[in-house]
């Protein structure tokens, strides 16, 4: 059914008729791609969703901002100092939308899939032994973690599912160059 309306459309539309288009259409809905994708939706709701609570569920830490919910008080730390984690977790979204359209040279997408994933477990790394140890001494109080916390391990799931996915890719390509 998509095919056939695919093919009905590029054969009214003559710019779209070119050999570049079909092939894109192809590539990009190899199950990798899908598995990137989800990973760079994991890793945007990072942005949305608290990732821990502190002293009885009165302050919150985002990876952008630290909210306070006590009116009238200081703030723990400034916003410039999340930047660093802000910056990482842009990177961490970003990478995978960009690795998906690298279809056409598969090692350069398997070492891009390889740093995606370093730097996500930076992104878990800074989260889990810096900032929250910081906010919980500047607090004298325990995290009580959030939806926030799980949501790079989801995308680090998927990002290895991607990783599978560029090797077997690799593979059948290599076994199909030792058939010629």
């Amino acid at each position: 059914m998509i095919s056939a309306l695919l093919a009905a459309f590029t054969a009214r539309n003559p710019y779209l008729c070119g050999r570049n288009f079909k092939n894109t259409h192809i590539m990009i809905q190899r199950i990798q791609s899908v598995f990137l994708f989800l990973a760079a939706i994991t890793s945007a709701l990072m942005f949305l969703f608290p990732i821990a609570w502190f002293k009885d569920f009165t302050v919150k830490l985002y990876v952008t901002h630290i909210q306070n919910f006590v009116p009238g008080s200081e703030l723990i730390f400034s916003d410039f100092k999340l930047l660093p984690l802000s910056i990482l977790a842009a990177i961490v979204v970003v990478l995978p939308l960009l690795i998906i359209f690298m279809y056409k040279n598969l090692t350069s997408q398997l070492r891009l899939i390889r740093l995606s994933i370093l730097f996500n477990l930076v992104l878990i790394g800074l989260v889990f032994f810096y900032y929250v140890a910081q906010v919980q001494l500047v607090t004298a109080s325990e995290a009580a973690y959030d939806k926030g916390i799980f949501l790079p391990l989801i995308a680090l799931v998927f990002l290895f599912l991607a990783l599978r996915g560029v090797r077997k890719d690799i593979k059948l390509i290599r076994s199909a160059d030792r058939l010629r």
